[in-house]
């Protein structure tokens, strides 16, 4: 038997991304870097390709501030003594780019979008120790209000709506609807409802867009056997909820 010839090296091409217009600008905010004390990376990464195929430009913040606490990925145990910079830690995403989010302002901006990762619940706001009881950081409240008060569109992904639902609780907006998947995630599910806020049940491919509060939230890894593919469907619904509220109602 003769053997067959080895295949010569061939080239294979992307599909090419479709012309989306208008461009918007928004404002992506990350906890860190790490789904345990930081930003989920697969969330943020695969948020930054939605956005991008959307034709969205892309700018990213995060407080220039030591992190709540830093844990050993592989252990999952906490790192005693250890101290790491958000900011710092966010351009291993960012790829270097990234602004301190003390600077962040709606100006310029058509929307704001919170990445998710357990860093949310410790290092933008106090929901991991506090409970129902926790306060968003100064910088991630201001920043909000910004964007509120502007009339901007808000989306949160993840565990990052319980940071909508703190900014509706403190500042008494009403019929607020935001999503953390199923129901399941009890806790936190518990404590937007408990702020006045009503969560709405998506899957994990779904996003809910609150056009009256300008609010779009999706689950991701709030369904924790999501697989990447379905990260990615949870980002990109995402995106277009913004999108479209953005399109359909005026950026």
């Amino acid at each position: 038997m003769v053997a067959a010839a080895p295949l010569p090296p061939f080239v294979v091409s992307a599909p090419q991304d479709p012309v989306v217009t208008p461009a918007f600008n928004v404002a992506l905010v990350l906890a860190g870097c790490g789904h345990r004390d930081g930003a989920e990376i697969t969330e943020a990464t695969t948020l930054m390709v939605a956005l991008s195929e959307r034709g969205f430009r892309t700018r990213i913040f995060a407080p220039d501030a030591p992190s709540a606490w830093v844990i050993d990925h592989l252990s999952g145990h906490h790192t005693e003594g250890a101290s790491r910079n958000i900011r710092t830690e966010a351009a291993r995403i960012a790829r270097g780019q990234v602004e301190p989010l003390s600077l962040l302002t709606a100006d310029g901006f058509d929307a704001l979008v919170f990445a998710g990762g357990f860093g949310v619940a410790v290092n933008l706001c106090s929901f991991a120790t506090a409970g129902e009881k926790a306060n968003l950081q100064t910088d991630v409240s201001r920043a909000m209000g910004s964007f509120v008060q502007s009339g901007k569109v808000v989306g949160a992904l993840c565990i990052a709506p319980v940071l909508l639902g703190l900014f509706a609780r403190d500042h008494a907006l009403k019929g607020v609807r935001l999503t953390l998947g199923d129901g399941s995630a009890q806790h936190p599910v518990k404590a937007l409802q408990s702020w006045g806020v009503e969560h709405v049940p998506c899957s994990v491919r779904q996003a809910c867009v609150d056009p009256k509060n300008r609010f779009v939230t999706a689950p991701a890894y709030m369904f924790g056997q999501a697989s990447p593919s379905d990260i990615m469907a949870s980002s990109k619904a995402l995106v277009d909820g913004v999108r479209r509220l953005l399109v359909s109602f005026g950026g």
